[in-house]
């Protein structure tokens, strides 16, 4: 019988998604085939120090705090290439007479923090650095589509329907947003100062500091409080009658994109806000109902496969994801999301997210061709050794025929 791989989840880290990615980490964990994988916890604190141990798995232990740190483990990633080739965690203890360090080996890291320094292609560019394996998109597209000015050119390259945009950069210390020049901007990149506006920053996860702005002083009221997330900050055209879709893409075993269910979200206030999507509970009517555990993207209330979308409407949804996630590189679940007018019928891209909310598992287990969580967790690590046993040949500078200095 084959060994049983050991696959390291990261989850936590230091982004204004740590506890959400909490979640997201744990319900991986909890998914996993135990015939296959063990899952081992990485949790990155807000000081950004890594932590293992069994308690981690446990939802119960979180908000961690001093006194809760410990029975756990702080690691700390061996960026070198152990002898053996597999890759490895140090941990340090003291000792009698000096310090004692021992490994943990593991076969595999799944990112799962949201947003900044996990889904942006940080923590990726680290582990392709230390030719460590992992799961998802890498460097390239994890970063193209963090950035939304980015991934919105790119969709519009390939013909896809994206909102215009406005691009601030945040304003040097002392310096205050002028209200006329703010105009000005509006109406060379909208064609118009017409309100209601969104304002969101350009380089962090879904629904993080998104705001609607009436009228001038909203909008500056937003920018700064936007630019406190990022130092670049968007503003778009508010879409009337607002209704959202999303859908995931994967790659399957053969290589060919895959969808899933689409997804209505079902929102109390007008904005699917961080707060509506992870916070807010209970129900709401419709058919094709499905609330999932109360944790993560699976708590929303949503429809899955609403029966308003026409044929016409169905098919651009699966094929302006599949071509975004072919046009950059994606890999993993990703779950790419579209702003439409319900009374028009119009769809615009909004944005791709690498590392979704839950994985976006409920998708998948609504699909035509339905895939459980057991089976997408091995999907996406199984992806992942693929892609990295793909990345590079050999490094060694005579085998480029660029050595300079002659070996002892």
């Amino acid at each position: 019988m084959a060994e049983k791989k050991v696959i390291a989840v990261v989850f936590g880290g230091r982004s204004v998604e740590h506890d959400v990615s909490i979640l997201t980490g744990l319900q991986f964990l909890e998914a996993l085939d135990p015939g296959k994988y063990d899952g081992l916890p990485v949790y990155v604190d807000p000081l950004g120090q890594w932590w293992t141990g069994a308690a981690l798995s446990k939802r119960s232990r979180y908000p961690i705090t001093g006194a809760t740190y410990k029975d756990l483990t702080q690691l700390h990633l061996d960026l070198a290439t152990p002898a053996n080739g597999r890759p490895q965690f140090l941990t340090f203890t003291k000792g009698l007479m000096r310090e004692k360090r021992q490994t943990v080996p593991f076969d595999l890291l799944v990112p799962a923090i949201h947003g900044t320094n996990g889904e942006d292609g940080t923590l990726q560019g680290l582990l392709d650095f230390a030719s460590i394996p992992y799961a998802g998109c890498r460097p390239l597209g994890a970063a193209a589509t963090m950035n939304k000015v980015f991934a919105k050119q790119a969709a519009r390259n390939a013909g896809i329907n994206v909102l215009p945009e406005l691009l601030l950069t945040r304003p040097a210390r002392g310096v205050f947003l002028e209200p006329e020049t703010l105009k000005g901007q509006l109406i060379d990149a909208l064609g118009a100062e017409t309100y209601p506006l969104i304002v969101k920053p350009c380089n962090l996860g879904s629904s993080v500091g998104v705001a609607k702005a009436n009228d001038i002083d909203d909008l500056v009221a937003a920018l700064m409080s936007a630019f406190r997330l990022d130092n670049e900050v968007i503003v778009e055209p508010f879409v009337p009658n607002l209704v959202e879709y999303n859908i995931a893409c994967r790659r399957d075993e053969n290589g060919v994109v895959q969808t899933s269910a689409i997804e209505r979200p079902l929102r109390e206030a007008e904005l699917l806000d961080f707060k509506n999507k992870y916070l807010a509970g209970g129900s709401a009517g419709g058919a094709k109902m499905d609330t999932g555990p109360s944790e993560g993207m699976a708590s929303l209330n949503r429809q899955l496969n609403p029966e308003e979308l026409s044929t016409k409407q169905k098919t651009f949804l699966e094929n302006s994801s599949s071509q975004l996630f072919e046009k950059l590189s994606l890999a993993g679940s990703v779950r790419i999301d579209f702003l439409s007018n319900s009374e028009t019928g119009e769809i615009w891209l909004n944005e791709a997210n690498t590392i979704p909310g839950s994985f976006a598992y409920f998708l998948w287990e609504a699909a035509d061709t339905p895939i459980s969580f057991l089976s997408l967790t091995s999907a996406i690590i199984e992806e992942g050794f693929n892609l990295s046993g793909k990345r590079l040949g050999e490094t060694t500078a005579d085998a480029g025929g660029a050595q300079i200095f002659a070996k002892g």
